[in-house]
């Protein structure tokens, strides 16, 4: 007899279900001292300073960088997909940089069937290589490439050619340079040892090939001439993904399609992110008040991009005016919670917009040969905030004490306590207590 998996979670002793819960991810929205490069501090965000008072009973800091998300070491700052991951299932699994790392460690990567077929071409054709070229740890691990070359080369590769995409994203803008010599220099070592290894072509990202966020044929197309043809310029939508297949564990589509309702607000297209820091903030807080109004849904779960995609951008300014459309935002779906009786939590993925600027080892801003300072484009090492009220919320319901260390992986058991229900025992712990008057 096969045995069946009980999907029924246990009942909540105290807590009752029933309660509409907003959550609400406010993305690149770290917490860091203040200063006047802390696009979140100098913001107006009256929302969200009104819930940071509630320290330490319903507002409280978690990770969302590091081990705390999947990722190998704590240098490794949080990003989008790993924090909404880690949100959404509820413990930390190991993510791409890590299973990457640990599959050169071992060897693993040569061992599997998509490598055994490309070897298959070593003797008479080309290994081409293409990806990111940084250590920024988001979407690139130049010390991967690295250790891939090594390992293609003394397992017959004779002829490769890497086509680099550079980043000045999620690392500081102009040092594809130090990149591009770190990379030429293994080349010329493979080189002496008489491997046919040269960077073939390259392009800047968000330019040419990694369409990432308005499905543009020309950045992809451009991607395809350089790296395919041969040329070779040297040169809302946005997070729908984030809480949708991500915060589903990587699946595409519904779990059941009579409950949910997926709504995409479309982005700004055309425009960089810091001409219009306003984005679609409203919007998306509008369809999220009328989903809790309806009183029709259990859960509306909300992504509030703009800190993090103004953020990227580096116009400080933009993104002082990005943060405060975002608490805005948090406003019209608090009080639509506040309409319903319902449960409010409030987080973050990753931090962006409270840092701005590169630091020295004594935090001070640094700056470049012009005297003038060096603007950070990137995800930080900050955590996060987490509120949690609404008149829905049980008394005597506040945040642990004995969990300083919690992360994002343990939200989810969070929300599923204020559902009414236990969370299942492989799930990172709550952070919530219930004390009894």
């Amino acid at each position: 007899m096969g045995s069946t998996t009980n999907w029924k979670l246990e009942d909540h002793p105290k807590l009752q279900k029933g309660k509409t819960i907003a959550v609400v991810v406010l993305d690149g929205w770290g917490e860091a001292n203040p200063d006047q490069y802390n696009c979140i501090h100098v913001a107006e965000t009256p929302s969200m300073d009104s819930l940071k008072k509630g320290a330490p009973k319903t507002w409280r800091l978690v990770r969302a960088h590091g081990t705390a998300v999947g990722l190998p070491t704590e240098d490794d700052m949080g990003n989008s997909e790993v924090g909404h991951n880690a949100l959404g299932a509820g413990r930390i699994y190991a993510q791409g940089a890590k299973l990457v790392d640990l599959a050169l460690a071992s060897g693993k990567i040569y061992d599997g069937e998509g490598f055994n077929y490309i070897k298959e071409c070593f003797d008479k054709n080309t290994l081409h290589l293409i990806g990111l070229l940084s250590d920024g740890g988001v979407h690139s691990r130049i010390d991967q490439l690295q250790l891939l070359l090594k390992g293609a080369s003394e397992r017959g590769a004779k002829r490769i050619r890497v086509h680099i995409l550079t980043d000045g994203r999620d690392v500081l803008d102009g040092s594809s340079v130090h990149f591009a010599e770190i990379l030429e220099k293994d080349l010329d070592d493979l080189r002496k040892k008489g491997i046919d290894a040269h960077v073939a072509s390259g392009g800047g990202r968000m330019y040419v090939t990694m369409d990432r966020y308005e499905n543009d044929w020309s950045v992809v197309k451009r991607g395809w001439d350089a790296q395919v043809l041969g040329e070779a310029p040297h040169n809302e939508t946005v997070k729908f993904g984030h809480v949708t297949f991500f915060w589903n564990g990587n699946r595409s589509g519904y779990f059941n399609q009579e409950m949910e309702e997926y709504v995409e607000i479309p982005s700004d297209s055309g425009i960089t992110f810091n001409v219009k820091p306003k984005m679609k903030a409203i919007e998306i807080a509008e369809k999220a008040r009328d989903a809790i109004l309806s009183r029709k849904f259990d859960q509306v779960r909300v992504n509030l991009p703009n800190s993090d995609m103004v953020g990227h951008t580096g116009d400080i300014e933009a993104t002082v005016t990005a943060c405060k459309a975002a608490d805005d935002a948090v406003k019209m779906i608090l009080d639509a919670i506040k309409q319903v009786g319902g449960i409010y939590v409030v987080t973050a993925d990753h931090g962006n917009a409270e840092d701005m600027v590169k630091r020295d080892k004594k935090g001070q801003p640094l700056l470049d040969k012009n005297g003038k300072i060096q603007i950070l484009t990137s995800h930080t090492l900050q955590p996060v905030p987490i509120a949690i009220g609404g008149p829905g919320l049980a008394p005597g319901v506040s945040f642990r004490k004995d969990l300083p260390d919690g992360g994002l992986a343990n939200v989810a058991a969070t929300v599923m306590n204020l559902h009414g229900f236990v969370a299942p025992a492989d799930y990172e712990p709550t952070l919530i207590e219930v004390v009894d008057n």
